[in-house]
């Protein structure tokens, strides 16, 4: 359900297509560069209802290391 969700974010924040949008997909071979993570870390605060620490930020490379941040920032 997370993955999902993500998927959606960035295919929406970056325009492109949900098919690239893989677990091991870095962010950086979407198009995601240091300002754009952010603001795709700002949707997905929003559509999560949560707040992302600042620390975690630069250990988010990869489609999954945003799932397994945002599963424990859930829990």
């Amino acid at each position: 359900m997370i993955l999902e969700n993500v998927v959606e974010v960035i295919v929406k924040t970056v325009h492109c297509r949900a098919e690239d949008v893989l677990p091991d997909t870095e962010l950086r071979s979407l198009g995601i560069d240091s300002l754009k993570a952010l603001t795709v870390l700002f949707e997905l605060e929003e559509a999560f209802d949560i707040e992302i620490p600042n620390d975690l930020i630069p250990s988010i490379v990869t489609v999954n290391d945003i799932v397994v941040r945002l599963e424990g920032v859930q829990h």
